[in-house]
């Protein structure tokens, strides 16, 4: 070992602990030890390694850890289980409602329970005489999930081989998570204890830090200063900066603006008129459900309409088609369903607010903002994520216009390869849906959109051609960047978030 090793005091003090064990040691019992802060002691076992005095690695341990919602159901069981004994005490035939009141579990649980009986095997469901009648096929309710939970709750954090379907169902329910934590460990390598014991017993010659002090009462002045070696490389300093993803935003709005658009903003809790029946989408479309669109309950359920002509223009649209020429959906429209609340599934109420409020074209307008569905978690998928909404407004507006504008936006963020197929949206007629190359995931859509359909743009008054898209602005990142996990826009991990960075 080099005699020209220069130790500072933290260096001196946990060489000096390490150098009394015979095995690995953690950081957190060195900084247990030393009476020092964890993140210190890695730095300073980080800066060891990196000159080659100890050996640092790190330890991964792994467990499953229950959600609120699994802490809910291994302490009252889960809702599937608790509909089968009710249907059981009340004589292994009982109406719905009453057999879920007996069970007691909520509107959210019933859902879930009856489709787990049903996929389980545990009941029938028929109708009688106009009520749905919960019968029961087994005898007994076995389900491997519940025994997970209830070794979970006990305090494990493991589950035997033999539970492993009931360990993927109640993963895949978000019932339990995975957890893994990393554990740096440390030690001085037997080749090099004698060296480092010698340099232990060194000792240090002249001063290491100016401090306060010794400038206040001149103490620095006749005394030498220990050499620095000025070559070596800094550690990683972990400066304050915007989030890689917030940054993505701001330039993609910086573009928009470049290309001549206004930026728009709108609520997140919008009316069911708004997120969809001004958008032609049907009553019974099944993107309305509460497994696609979060429904508000509290403090209010319902909104009001603010205009009453465009709200009979657009109930016209939907019952016949009022003067658009179509059909419309040859349904009668009701008013309490346009007036419930929901959290906006995309941006393009935005656009409609916009186009309500502006009765002149020509418009170009933007919104890049958060959304919010019932998704489930996955690498492509999140429940809450921004989209980047655009309208133009004019006379002789083609889909080759969207297409262009699509593809230079595209372009301009860093996505090098794009394709256009045909698509099929409720709004839009014609439609198209914008997909980017991922170098990992192939590719991904990023941008669906078209030209909205007479149904959409009469109820409003305009006749003239309006262009809209939704592009995903997370996916459009994710392609510019090439991120394979559309959850790590939201990570927590300080590793990721520190070395990450968007290059304009």
């Amino acid at each position: 070992m080099s005699s020209e090793i220069q130790l500072t005091e933290g260096e001196r003090r946990v060489l000096s602990e390490l150098i009394k064990m015979d095995s690995r040691v953690t950081a957190d019992d060195l900084a247990e030890r030393l009476g020092e802060r964890k993140d210190r002691i890695v730095s300073i076992l980080n800066a060891l390694a990196e000159r080659g005095i100890v050996d640092l690695g790190t330890i991964e341990t792994d467990w499953f850890e229950l959600t609120d919602e699994g802490k809910e159901y291994a302490q009252n069981g889960l809702p599937e289980v608790r509909l089968f004994n009710a249907v059981k005490d009340l004589g292994g035939e009982a109406e719905l409602g009453q057999a879920v009141r007996h069970a007691g579990i909520g509107p959210r649980a019933k859902g879930i329970a009856i489709s787990w009986c049903k996929k389980n095997g545990w009941i029938s469901i028929t109708k009688r005489d106009g009520r749905t009648i919960l019968s029961l096929k087994t005898e007994r309710a076995e389900s491997p999930a519940a025994e997970v939970l209830s070794i979970l709750a006990s305090g494990a954090e493991t589950v035997p081989d033999s539970l492993r379907e009931g360990l993927e169902q109640v993963i895949d329910r978000t019932l339990v998570t995975f957890k893994t934590q990393k554990t740096f460990v440390a030690e001085i390598p037997s080749a090099k204890r004698e060296s480092v014991t010698s340099l232990l017993s060194r000792e240090m010659h002249g001063l290491l830090e100016l401090t306060p002090e010794l400038l206040a009462t001149g103490g620095w002045r006749n005394k030498t200063f220990r050499p620095f070696n000025v070559e070596i490389q800094p550690a990683y300093a972990n400066l304050g900066k915007k989030h890689p993803y917030a940054e993505f935003l701001d330039w993609l709005k910086e573009i928009l603006v470049g290309l001549g658009f206004t930026e728009w903003f709108g609520p997140y809790v919008e009316t069911e008129f708004w997120n969809n029946d001004v958008l032609f989408v049907p009553q019974d479309h099944v993107a309305r459900e509460v497994q696609d669109q979060f429904r508000v309950a509290k403090p209010y359920d319902h909104g009001n309409i603010i205009d009453e002509k465009h709200y009979r223009a657009v109930k016209a649209v939907h019952e016949n088609g009022g003067n658009t020429g179509s059909l419309g959906w040859q349904a009668p429209f009701s008013r309490e369903i346009t007036t419930r609340l929901v959290l906006r599934s995309h941006t393009t109420p935005v656009s409609m607010r916009y186009l309500w409020a502006h009765d002149e074209p020509p418009q170009k307008m933007f919104i890049i903002d958060r959304n919010f569905r019932a998704e489930k978690l996955s690498a492509k998928h999140a429940q809450e994520f921004n989209q980047c909404e655009g309208i133009i407004w004019d006379k002789d507006l083609t889909l080759r216009d969207l297409m262009g504008y699509i593809s230079e936006i595209c372009r301009r963020v860093g996505i090098k390869k794009m394709k256009f197929k045909p698509g099929q949206f409720p709004f839009t007629e014609p439609s198209v849906e914008g997909y980017a190359k991922h170098e990992t995931l192939g590719w991904i859509e990023v941008a669906p959109g078209g030209i909205f359909r007479p149904e959409v743009t009469y109820p409003l008054g305009i006749k003239d051609t309006v262009l809209a898209w939704g592009l995903g602005a997370g996916r459009m990142y994710m392609a510019a960047m090439d991120i394979a996990d559309i959850r790590e826009l939201y990570s927590r991990d300080l590793t990721w978030l520190r070395r990450k960075y968007f290059v304009r």
